[in-house]
């Protein structure tokens, strides 16, 4: 295990003004990886909400910080937002002045290559205790996606091309909130009468616990079985702050050490 104890963890999570549940998954791993006393320091700060990423790293007192965006996937945030709000330059940024640091921009957290095989555990699971077959069910990944021009599709659709390569599932698809295909036209594209929902987002935000259940057949807020468009429904949680995800922002601080490395 590399030694971090001099070093400060830095948990970038997205936040709301309309709905405060938005923060606690961030807020959760951030607790976690205190109990395992690996950093000096471990802070979590928001792009929407207080702690803002503006000032973030300026009274942390570790010479070195690793920043590590708990997002579902790369995007327009990640790439452009969060480094302009935070003053980082790249994946390595040397800060100058009143208190020089060294900052390690990791990649976001649903970028890991072992996402896929937890949404796949995770629906397989589901299926078994229904009594369904794989073969018989569709997992559909919603992603949030975005207007701009080119969209924000990457991470989703790597997920789920790794998800047809397992075999396991008679369908795989993606839907999105902000892109096409949407996510309010999913019983078009889907065959399957059993589908898993699993949406590609960190929090069951706004988005997550609101606008994404009634879409199918579900009271906001509701996660579990459900029945909508003449197809039995199983809409998941999202990816959350359990121990994988734990070892998947460990993992990415490791992958920022092995990158410094000549």
């Amino acid at each position: 295990m590399p030694d971090w104890r001099a070093s400060a963890l830095v948990l970038v999570g997205h936040g709301s003004t309309r709905n405060r549940a938005s923060r606690l998954p961030t807020e959760h791993l951030a607790d976690k990886l205190r109990t395992r006393a690996l950093f000096a320091e471990v802070r979590a700060c928001f792009l929407k909400e207080k702690p803002f990423l503006d000032g973030a790293l300026d009274d942390l007192s570790a010479a070195t910080a690793y920043v590590v965006p708990n997002f579902a996937g790369q995007g327009y945030l990640t790439r452009e937002v969060v480094p302009r709000e935070m003053g980082l330059t790249g994946p390595v940024t040397h800060r100058t002045g009143r208190n020089p640091r060294l900052v390690h921009y990791a990649a976001p957290v649903g970028t890991h290559p072992r996402i896929p095989q937890i949404l796949r555990t995770r629906a397989l699971t589901i299926l078994q205790d229904l009594g369904v077959r794989p073969r018989e069910a569709c997992i559909l990944l919603i992603g949030h996606g975005s207007g701009r021009p080119g969209g924000s599709a990457e991470t989703p659709e790597a997920i789920a091309a790794a998800l047809r390569s397992a075999g396991d599932f008679g369908e795989v698809r993606t839907a999105y909130l902000e892109q096409e295909p949407r996510v309010a036209d999913w019983s078009r594209t889907v065959r399957s009468r059993y589908v898993v929902v699993a949406p590609l987002l960190v929090a069951e935000g706004l988005h997550g616990s609101e606008d994404l259940p009634p879409l199918f057949g579900m009271e906001p807020g509701r996660t579990g079985a459900g029945e909508a468009a003449g197809r039995l429904i199983w809409f998941c949680g999202g990816i959350g702050s359990g121990e994988d995800i734990v070892d998947i922002v460990l993992d990415l601080v490791r992958a920022c050490d092995a990158a410094e490395v000549p």
